[in-house]
C-alpha cells in the first residue's frame, strides 16, 4: 500500500487483485510441489536414483501403458483415469495460469514467457532433487526432464490464453492511469494508513525514552506541531499527502492535533475506562445497564469510524477543524 500510494496516490483494486492473486498461485504451486512432507526417517533415496534426464519419457509411457485406443471409444475414459495420461496434462496445466499473468500484466513477448517458465520449472525441479534444499537427506520426489517440458508447454499455451486477457481486461497502462487520477484526491484509507505510521513512529521512541508523560499528550504534540512547518507529518509526507487550511493554518493545525489526539485516543480508552468499572460492579442493575450502554457506544463508536473511512467521508476532527488533503504525487 505504501508503495502504490507514493507511486500512484492511490490503491487500484484490479491491480491489487492481479498482484495478491499471482502470489497466491505461485505459493499454490510451490506447495503443490514440496507437499506432502515425508518423514525423513523414510528417506533413503539417493540423487542418482530421483532423476530423469531422458526427454519425452511420459510419450513412450504413455504407448506402453495406457490403454487409450483412436479406434476404440471404449478405451477413452479409461485412458483418462490412468497416471500416464492426468499426469503430464496436469504439469501443462500448472503454469498456464504463469503464461497469461507473464502476457498480461507483466508484458512479456513470447520468448520471455518460455524462458521465465523453464526458469521456474528448473526452479521446481531442483527443489525436489535438492531434498527441499538439503534438509532431507535424500530426494523424496522424481526430478523430472519431462515435467520442464510439460511445464515449459503449459507457460506457451498459457501466452496464447492470455491474448484473451489482453482484450477483455483494462491494459497496465490504463490500470495506471486510473490509478494516478484516483490518486489526486486523497482516499480517508489513505489518511489512516499515515496516521497508523505515525502511532508506529511516535510509540517507539516513547516507549524506549520510558518517559513519564502520557502518550497522548506526545500524539498532541506530535500532530500538532510537526504539521506546523509544511503541513506534514512523517506518514503523510511518506504517503505523499500534505494538510492544507485556507485560513488560520496555526491554529487550525494545532487545533486539528488535539481533535485528532481526543478522538483516537482519548475517547476510546475513557470508554474502555468506564466500561471497566462498571463491570466490577456488574451485580448492581444499574450498573449493569451502564456498562452494556457503555460498551454499545464504544462498538458503535468504531463501527461508525470504520465506515466513514470506508465510505470515503471526512472524520469529525478533520470536519471541526477544516481540514483539506492534497495529493504531492506528481503526474
Amino acid at each position: 500500500m505504501i508503495f502504490n500510494y507514493r507511486k500512484y496516490g492511490s490503491v487500484n483494486r484490479l491491480r491489487t487483485f492481479i498482484l495478491y492473486s499471482f502470489v497466491l498461485y505461485l505459493l499454490s504451486v510451490y506447495f503443490l510441489v514440496i507437499l506432502p512432507l515425508p518423514n525423513p526417517k523414510h528417506i533413503h533415496s539417493g540423487y542418482k536414483e530421483m532423476i530423469n534426464i531422458v526427454p519425452f519419457t511420459f510419450v513412450r509411457d504413455f504407448i506402453r501403458k495406457n490403454p487409450f485406443v483412436l479406434y476404440n471409444p471404449k478405451t477413452w475414459i479409461k485412458s483418462l483415469k490412468r497416471p500416464t495420461f492426468y499426469v503430464p496434462v496436469f504439469n501443462i496445466a500448472m503454469l498456464i495460469p504463469f503464461g497469461i499473468y507473464l502476457r498480461y500484466y507483466f508484458k512479456c513477448n513470447f520468448k520471455k514467457t518460455i524462458l521465465f517458465t523453464l526458469f521456474l520449472s528448473l526452479f521446481f525441479e531442483m527443489t525436489q532433487l535438492s531434498g527441499l534444499y538439503f534438509i532431507y537427506p535424500g530426494p523424496y520426489r522424481l526430478a523430472d526432464i519431462d515435467d520442464i517440458i510439460q511445464n515449459t508447454i503449459g507457460g506457451g499455451l498459457g501466452y496464447f490464453i492470455g491474448w484473451f486477457a489482453v482484450r477483455l481486461l483494462p491494459s497496465r497502462e490504463e490500470i495506471d492511469e486510473k490509478a494516478m487520477q484516483d490518486g489526486l484526491r486523497v482516499s480517508q484509507i489513505r489518511v489512516c494508513l499515515s496516521l497508523m505510521i505515525d502511532m508506529l513512529i511516535m510509540y517507539i521512541p516513547y516507549i524506549l525514552l520510558k518517559t513519564k508523560i502520557p502518550f497522548f499528550v506526545f500524539t498532541a504534540l506530535y500532530f500538532s506541531l510537526i504539521p506546523l512547518f509544511n503541513g506534514k507529518t512523517i506518514g503523510s509526507a511518506l504517503l505523499k499527502f500534505g494538510i492544507v487550511f485556507e485560513n488560520l493554518k496555526w491554529f487550525r493545525t494545532v487545533l486539528r492535533g488535539l481533535f485528532l489526539t481526543v478522538y483516537f485516543l482519548l475517547i476510546p480508552s475513557g470508554l474502555l475506562y468506564l466500561t471497566n468499572e462498571f463491570n466490577k460492579s456488574a451485580e448492581s442493575l444499574l450498573f449493569l445497564i451502564m456498562f452494556a450502554i457503555t460498551f454499545l457506544i464504544y462498538i458503535l463508536f468504531g463501527l461508525i469510524t470504520i465506515l466513514t473511512v470506508v465510505f470515503n467521508k471526512c472524520l469529525l476532527f478533520d470536519v471541526l477543524s477544516g481540514t483539506v488533503y492534497k495529493s504531492t504525487v506528481r503526474r
